[in-house]
């Protein structure tokens, strides 16, 4: 991704007729009924891509696209053909990403088969791996997190009551997504064989392009999940505006029913405010409660988000990764903004959870509010080589792990207080220099 790509008012719909004058070197009209796609205009992210396709379509030659298209169909099957191709594909894929060897075969297996049966395969998950009283907790925590956010933007004197209404507003009317979809998918139709791992993979190929083309023009369908059930991830879509937090997340070292509250906050917690942030980020805030691009913010009160964001921008931005290659604040400026915001929710959430319960003690020797900032920094443990680095740095609107934890921690009065740190420790910004939006 680059950052330019994150800027939805880039984003518009073009008549059909004007896509082509942009692309004359293009059968559009051939492509789309090949597809069985009947539209008149599309939605187009990334004009500036489409005069670059066409000045390569005119300058390269036909033997080369061939070639191209060609790698690419052979890319996508690598995995379920012969040994060969899945060596050579893993040789291409480990330049960028440095890996050394290639994840064992069962894990594969799994992956391929979450990708194409994600529903079949999430319905069995779910059975084993996450029970309703999981689900119950899980959503206990959602809505104290939500009044958490609810009171904050009360509180904020930046905003005033206009926006501050609208705001509210549009949390009010966050779709929660736990666990799995209220209507897992149906794969009628769909040939599943012993014969051919690739055939298999080809008919829910084509199962789901018609699945999704035959959507064209109809309602909006609010209980897509666009995540299989086992997914170890979230997301927040601006469009539906909806939390999704699959079971596959809900597990080890991200959330488990047994541990107290400050390490299901501190870790779960945590990133259900981070996918909460979104939906008032640099981007997610130009949406309102419905899913509509619309501008719901007095000019003032822009101008003060704008003033606040470019904090963010500017304290990741300081961070080096490798040699001089610095953190993109402005590319990672809304993950940037949600991980400070979701640490900041999440804590007032778990004040809120423990408010009239009896104090907790110290386990293993910490106090709660130490347990809470240590399991979210536990659920960002992991090891990159340098080749992965750079690409994520270039591409990804994440910033590394590393800076996802010493960054925002840095940020929060709550992180100092918890470990009793001072001024000028390596973990505290200066307090001028902090970026705090919620």
């Amino acid at each position: 991704m680059s950052v330019s790509a994150r800027d939805i008012e880039r984003s518009h719909f073009l008549p059909l007729d004007s896509l082509e004058a942009m692309t004359p070197s293009f059968d559009w009209k051939g492509y789309l009924e090949r597809r069985l796609v009947r539209v008149d205009s599309l939605n187009v992210a990334q004009p500036g891509f489409f005069r670059g396709l066409e000045a390569t379509l005119t300058s390269t030659p036909l033997a080369d696209w061939q070639d191209y298209l060609r790698w690419r169909v052979l890319e996508d099957a690598a995995p379920m053909l012969t040994q060969a191709f899945a060596d050579e594909d893993f040789r291409w894929s480990s330049v960028l990403s440095g890996a050394k060897e290639m994840q064992p075969r069962w894990k594969r297996c799994v992956r391929a088969t979450d990708g194409d049966l994600g529903d079949l395969l999430g319905k069995a998950y779910v059975k084993e791996a996450f029970p309703p009283a999981a689900k119950a907790r899980a959503l206990r925590m959602v809505e104290n997190l939500e009044a958490a956010l609810d009171e904050r933007i009360g509180q904020l004197d930046w905003m005033s009551g206009a926006t501050k209404q609208a705001a509210r507003a549009k949390l009010h009317a966050f779709g929660n997504k736990i666990g799995y979809p209220d209507r897992w998918r149906d794969y009628a139709g769909v040939t599943i064989g012993r014969t051919s791992a690739y055939a298999n993979h080809r008919a829910c190929s084509v199962a789901e392009t018609a699945r999704l083309t035959a959507q064209i023009g109809k309602p909006t369908d609010r209980g897509e999940w666009r995540m299989t059930a086992p997914t170890v991830n979230a997301f927040y879509s601006p469009t539906l505006n909806t939390i999704n937090f699959p079971a596959g997340i809900l597990q080890p070292p991200f959330y488990d029913d047994a541990w107290d509250d400050a390490v299901n906050y501190g870790a779960i917690g945590a990133v259900i405010g981070h996918e909460m942030s979104h939906g008032f980020d640099d981007q997610g805030r130009k949406f309102d409660a419905h899913g509509n691009l619309r501008d719901w913010w007095t000019a003032e009160d822009a101008a003060n988000y704008r003033q606040r964001s470019e904090k963010v921008e500017a304290q990741y931005s300081e961070y080096t990764v490798l040699d001089s290659l610095h953190v993109n604040g402005r590319l990672t400026l809304g993950e940037n903004t949600a991980d400070i915001g979701g640490l900041a929710i999440a804590f007032a959430a778990l004040q809120r959870e423990l408010k009239g319960k009896p104090a907790p003690g110290l386990i293993q020797g910490f106090t709660p509010e130490q347990r809470f900032f240590l399991a979210y920094a536990r659920i960002w443990r992991r090891v990159d080589r340098d080749e992965a680095l750079r690409r994520q740095v270039l591409t990804n609107p994440h910033s590394p792990a590393h800076w996802r934890v010493n960054g925002p921690l840095s940020d929060l009065d709550e992180f100092e207080k918890a470990f009793g740190c001072k001024d000028g420790d390596a973990m505290v910004r200066e307090a001028a220099k902090r970026a705090r939006i919620w």
